[in-house]
């Protein structure tokens, strides 16, 4: 595998020039290469190569990339949110949830084997944990038709 394959694509942003800028920027400290485009003619044309893995972008647009290329496309008016400014509840002012929108696109520039494994999860260390408990319907089943439950290892020798 080469060091191309591993290392993560460009995220297009797809917005208004300094709005499209704002976010770049954001990336950018986070860590991401991220490129702003503001022209139908301009992602067309990023959208053929295949530098990109991943767009961001607003609701009315998110067909039309989608339809030059099919990959993964955040909708950032999903991470804007209205919030009251001042006294007066007329005058409100739009705020980006900057925390969610960034664990949006670290889970989405991730590979995707990466993706798929729960994280976290650690494989059983001892026979004790890899016997799995029976489901409750079964329980309940078997309890249900008289079967013999399970001897737990205190009960050997226990029976009268």
């Amino acid at each position: 595998m080469s060091i191309e394959a591993i290392r993560p694509k460009k995220i297009l942003v797809f917005l208004p020039l300094p709005v499209a800028n704002a976010i770049v920027t954001k990336l950018t400290d986070h860590g991401h290469e991220a490129i702003a485009v503001a022209t139908f003619p301009e992602v067309v044309s990023a959208l053929r190569s295949d530098h990109y893995s991943l767009a961001i972008t607003t609701r009315p647009e998110i067909d039309l990339l989608r339809n030059i290329r099919s990959m993964p496309v955040v909708n950032l008016e999903v991470f804007i949110h209205t919030e009251p400014s001042g006294d007066g509840p007329l005058i409100t002012s739009k705020q980006l949830d900057s925390s969610a929108f960034m664990k949006r696109i670290e889970f989405l520039v991730q590979p995707m084997i990466a993706r798929v494994e729960p994280a976290g999860v650690e494989q059983p260390k001892n026979e004790e944990m890899r016997k799995r408990k029976a489901p409750r319907w079964w329980v309940a089943v078997k309890s249900r038709l008289g079967l013999p439950r399970p001897l737990k290892s205190g009960d050997r020798g226990e029976h009268q």
